[in-house]
């Protein structure tokens, strides 16, 4: 029967205990981290909730005495999760990996001290003495329960301290969720401490501890404090590049970022006249604008020279009720995004470089042209940059780059009729379609001629070549149509000098031919198709002492192609390396096979074209070929021609001393064909002359002749420089060179140029 003076306690802290397992519950359902520690904490306050509730209601001392117990041992437990919850929600961790075995092993040995006292009653015993309305239950402390005091005390004493310093070091935001459970912890002690020294049966503090559970379950699991949601909204409005503003339902202004301050050109916390800016910037009406319920406007703003572009969006804000609490906007400054989109869209149909028109929007313009026009005549006009890689390599990227915005820059200046249009279609090749009646030729000419003028001081010079086509067909893809301008540039291309070309039905033909060529070629290398042809040398007795290496081409449709067929096409188009290197590499299989026969005393001379010195290391591939092939150098002569030296002296000088000091015999070929022979033999270090047979024709009758002939060889005699002459075809000529002094002959009268098997059937086999 529960006592009277005790009703108030039992009804309270059971409902504390009803309060404290609804708790329990949610904080098992919770995926929170805190949400184990809080479940301890409450999961063992109920029992000494529980324990209490018995000892209030009962006066049987084995059931008292058993309770007790009980009571003890569950607060030292309860003080154990505590300090544990306490340094998880305070972010803590032990200092030492040794302090919380220690701790457990304290909170176990006074478990189990406290359960013996059913035993030696060395902790507290419990009597009864008549009262009033019954008996009283009188608990009585003894010795150990100061010590389990103590074992509390500490426990108490690490959460306290935990607390504490959470709130000092917190910010202000947090600070009350560990001040409330501080101050909870704190007060609750006081309590106990008061039961203890009043030595109570029931611990009304009991009371305390449970109202802290609840503050506890309350702040680790439920509570976000309103002020730090204020903040945090304050904070990340404030920070977020958009402009946000909040109005009342009279759209009077509460709140604006420091972006739409900014924006509307408002000071900071200015918002009076921030609704007014708003609708000044966007251009919309107050009274048509009170309807906007969710609505997107984009407009722009400009200011000190610049074009600001904005997306502002309204809305309207209502509570669960539906009742109109306010709105807000929202301002994005999408003036990047434009420039981007806008960017994009030009790029996609205009050069980058340039600024003018692509391939694809050039030719779409042109089709519109000549399909509005139809009874206008029409060019379509291609140029190209001779040479442009070689341009683009010689003098870096930046200046090729600045080459091709002058001649786009030409065009727009250049170019002004309506009919007109221009694009850039390739690295260096650009298109225009003009109409014939407003095509002038040397307005062309002299346009491009401008183009160099960027740099005076050019090694490679910069050569621009026009194809024209006149439109005959008009449904011809606009391709097509630049296809065949082009095919009028190639049949220039080798030109040094500016000119326009036109397009004609044979161009076509010879731009095929090239292509063919270029096409076949690894393949009739691969196959053998590509043959070394050798044309005897002899001396002055008729001796033949080596051969000079031609190329032929054997192809299967063409049949027996001699070198004019095909040579011209892979030196304009820089092939020619790839022939020279294979013609290289067979002379040099040649002189292994021959030296294995012993015929050491034969040499064979290669041309060095002048396109292999800009596209392979010539030094390198030619000792690395000797050293393959363990030659002695001297029998591998190497023929150069005085074109070489066109430019890049200093170069073309130092790759010849290379190949000299290498071994190798170089020779001077066609020397007398160009206008700087002599200047070449001076700077030119050379070990041979051949002379160009245009200095043989007609020798016999004419006196002039054989004199610039006679003083030539003179010349090459008194700088110890052996001659060969070449193109040798009438016993006339042999007396005539023989008497000179001429040293070597090479032409139709001594031999033709003739297969590798036909060369050795005539020569070695004699021989030997």
């Amino acid at each position: 029967m529960i006592k009277l003076g005790m009703a108030w306690f039992v009804v309270i802290v059971s409902l504390f205990a009803i309060v404290t397992i609804i708790c329990l519950v949610r904080t098992r359902r919770s995926e929170k981290e805190i949400a184990p520690f809080v479940e301890h904490c409450l999961f063992w306050l109920l029992v000494p909730i529980l324990s209490n509730i018995v000892i209030a209601i009962s006066d049987d001392l084995a059931i008292c005495r058993l309770c007790f117990t009980i009571y003890f041992i569950s607060t030292t437990i309860l003080l154990f999760y505590f300090m544990e919850f306490s340094l998880k929600f305070c972010n803590y961790e032990y200092r030492h990996p040794l302090f919380r075995p220690l701790l457990l092993g304290m909170v176990a040995f006074d478990t189990i001290s406290v359960s013996l006292n059913l035993v030696f009653d060395h902790v507290f015993m419990v009597t009864t003495e008549p009262a009033a309305d019954g008996v009283d239950v009188i608990f009585h402390s003894l010795w150990y329960h100061k010590v389990h005091l103590a074992v509390s005390a500490i426990l108490l004493a690490i959460s306290v301290i935990t607390l504490a310093t959470k709130c000092i070091k917190s910010s202000r935001l947090y600070r009350d969720r560990y001040l409330i459970i501080l101050l909870a912890t704190i007060g609750t002690s006081v309590w106990e401490s008061f039961h203890v020294f009043t030595n109570g049966v029931v611990d009304e503090s009991i009371i305390g501890i449970c109202a802290m559970g609840l503050f506890i379950y309350i702040y680790a699991m439920e509570y976000v404090p309103s002020i730090l949601m204020d903040e945090m909204k304050k904070t990340v409005l404030a920070t977020v590049s958009d402009g946000i503003l909040f109005f009342d339902e009279n759209r009077d202004c509460i709140y604006i970022n420091s972006a739409a301050s900014l924006q509307l050109g408002l000071g900071l916390d200015e918002t009076g006249p921030a609704f007014e800016k708003l609708l000044a910037l966007t251009g919309e009406d107050r009274e048509e604008s009170a309807n906007y319920n969710a609505k997107v406007i984009t407009c722009t703003k400009h200011e000190d020279g610049e074009e600001y572009i904005y997306d502002i969006e309204f809305h309207k804000l209502h509570d669960l009720q539906g009742k109109l609490i306010g709105s807000f906007a929202k301002i994005t400054d999408t003036t990047e995004r434009s420039k981007r989109e806008k960017m994009n869209k030009f790029l996609a149909t205009h050069d980058k470089l340039t600024g003018i028109y692509n391939t694809d929007r050039l030719f779409d313009e042109i089709r519109q042209v000549i399909t509005a026009n139809p009874d206008k005549e029409f060019y379509v006009l291609a140029s190209d940059i001779k040479e442009f890689k070689l341009v683009n390599d010689r003098y870096g990227r930046a200046f090729a780059d600045k080459l091709l915005v002058k001649i786009a820059d030409l065009m727009r200046e250049k170019v002004v009729s309506d009919t007109t249009r221009y694009g850039r279609i390739g690295s260096d090749k650009f298109g225009i379609l003009i109409e014939k009646a407003n095509y002038n030729e040397e307005t062309f000419i002299s346009a491009m001629r401008e183009v160099p003028n960027l740099d005076r001081n050019l090694v490679v010079p910069i050569i621009i070549h026009i194809g024209a086509y006149e439109i005959e067909d008009r449904n011809m893809p606009i391709s097509a149509m630049f296809d065949r301008a082009f095919i009028a540039i190639a049949q220039v291309k080798h030109e040094a000098d500016l000119k326009v070309s036109y397009y004609e039905d044979d161009s076509r033909a010879a731009l095929l031919w090239d292509q063919k060529i270029t096409e076949q070629l690894d393949n009739a290398i691969i196959t053998g198709q590509i043959v070394p042809y050798l044309q005897a040398q002899v001396d002055r007795d008729g001796k033949v002492v080596g051969a000079e290496v031609l190329v032929r081409w054997i192809h299967p449709d063409e049949g027996f192609m001699p070198p004019g067929r095909f040579l011209s096409v892979l030196e304009r188009n820089g092939r020619i390396a790839k022939i020279d290197q294979y013609i290289w590499e067979c002379a040099c299989r040649i002189l292994r096979r021959w030296s294995f026969e012993g015929r050491d005393d034969l040499y064979l001379s290669v041309n060095i074209s002048p396109k292999d010195f800009y596209m392979i290391d010539v030094p390198e591939c030619i000792i690395g070929l000797a050293e393959k092939y363990e030659l002695d150098r001297k029998r591998l002569r190497l023929e150069i021609t005085e074109t070489i030296m066109m430019d890049d002296i200093d170069e073309k000088l130092k790759t010849i001393d290379k190949l000299r000091e290498a071994g190798f015999i170089v020779e001077m070929d066609d020397f007398g064909s160009g206008y700087s022979s002599l200047n070449m033999l001076k700077d030119m270090p050379v070990d041979v002359l051949k002379l160009d047979m245009i200095f043989l024709k007609d020798t016999a009758h004419d006196e002039r002749t054989k004199k610039i002939m006679s003083l030539i060889i003179d010349l090459a005699k008194s700088l110890d420089v052996p001659v060969i002459a070449e193109g040798v075809e009438t016993v006339e000529q042999v007396d005539f060179l023989a008497k000179m002094g001429c040293d070597y002959f090479q032409g139709y009268y001594f031999a033709r140029p003739v297969s590798l098997d036909e060369y050795e059937k005539k020569n070695l086999s004699s021989a030997s």
